[in-house]
């Protein structure tokens, strides 16, 4: 029987496959919506090709059908294979590699399968002379089934290597955000400590000297350290709420060295609609706290300013025995927005005044 072959007979078998595999189709609508177009075009192509004018020209309208479903039948195969011989592989090559072996491996069962299965068939209805009459039309049959797989399977294969990359590229990048996000947590688990202890040394200085004092501090302590904890496990929060955190901490520090550092919040920052790590500002507000030997006569000046970013500048006055701190707040903060997505921050220690710029992030950055 002239085009009986093995796609014919094995349709019934596939659909039946399918309807065990609901999401086959639907994962895959417009790779076969590209078979269905392919199709048409070939068949087309090959009808224009064996015609030698328009009355010569025959063209059968199933045939683009029964080709597209040779492609379907081809890439459901490819995928079986492919899933097979992912389940016997055992050592680690590459994507590449493998889709090689599973084009290779496919095309050799599916050429004995089809021979098998068009021989079976020419047996059932008593063809197997006329089918199999010489070597040429055996060669011929077996180099169009080799064709059409090389080409549908290849294609199958490329769309499925497609899709295994995409979805590699989404474990990696989620794997990323994850470990990104882990690096912030212990990051800022470091900062949180820091400012507790140091707060905590403050607060028990204050009580030998000033009882009265040091209950003011542990108030005020008490609330900014609520917002902490409500900031810890937080990636960002919005630049109004860290100058109001690095407002509330400096006002803390006034308990202790009121007169000795000064604080300037620029006005134009309350506009700015950012967002900036939890801790940034009240860090860089200890740092120069703890770097610098403010007096009343010689006071440290802390100025927040909107220049290119967000900018904490202050003048120098060193202790004179040259304390110094292992600088592992200002590494870490910069670390935190390196892993948010940014060059890191600006540091410029200069002759008479240390600054630290933080780039403002932008919107696709903030969430």
């Amino acid at each position: 029987m002239k085009g009986l072959s093995i796609f014919h007979y094995g349709i019934d078998i596939f659909v039946l496959h399918m309807k065990t595999k609901p999401n086959f189709f639907k994962d895959n609508v417009p790779f076969f919506l590209f078979l269905f177009l392919f199709s048409w075009v070939v068949i087309i192509h090959g009808e224009l090709r064996n015609s030698t004018s328009w009355e010569d020209f025959r063209f059968f309208p199933d045939a683009p059908f029964w080709f597209f479903l040779r492609a379907v039948f081809i890439f459901w195969f490819v995928g079986v294979i492919k899933r097979n011989i992912n389940k016997r592989i055992t050592s680690k090559s590459s994507l590449l590699v493998n889709y090689v072996i599973f084009l290779s491996v496919g095309t050799l069962l599916y050429l004995v399968i089809s021979s098998a299965f068009s021989l079976a068939i020419s047996l059932t209805f008593g063809t197997f002379h006329r089918n199999y009459s010489t070597l040429f039309r055996e060669f011929y049959r077996t180099t169009n089934s080799l064709i059409d797989f090389i080409m549908f399977g290849g294609l199958s294969l490329a769309y499925l290597y497609y899709k295994e990359s995409i979805k590699y590229q989404k474990q990696a990048s989620g794997y990323k955000i994850e470990k990104v996000k882990s690096e912030i947590s212990q990051l800022k688990s470091q900062l949180n400590p820091h400012f507790l202890f140091n707060n905590l040394n403050i607060l028990d200085q204050l009580i030998e000297e000033d009882s009265e004092r040091a209950s003011i501090f542990l108030n005020r302590f008490s609330e900014l350290y609520r917002y902490s904890l409500h900031s810890a496990d937080k990636e960002l929060v919005t630049l109004e709420e860290e100058l109001l955190f690095a407002e509330g901490y400096f006002k803390l520090m006034e308990e202790k060295y009121e007169g000795y550092y000064f604080l300037e919040i620029d006005e134009k920052l309350n506009e700015k609609e950012s967002r900036v790590p939890p801790f940034c500002l009240q860090v860089l507000i200890e740092n120069a706290i703890t770097h610098n030997n403010g007096t009343s006569r010689k006071p440290i000046y802390i100025k927040i300013q909107d220049d290119k970013g967000i900018k904490v500048v202050n003048n120098k006055i060193p202790f004179k025995n040259g304390k110094k701190g292992n600088g592992v707040a200002l590494i870490n903060l910069s670390k935190q927005y390196e892993l948010l997505g940014v060059s890191g921050i600006q540091i410029n220690d200069l002759e008479e005044k240390f600054e630290v710029v933080l780039p403002y992030l932008n919107e696709e950055r903030q969430h």
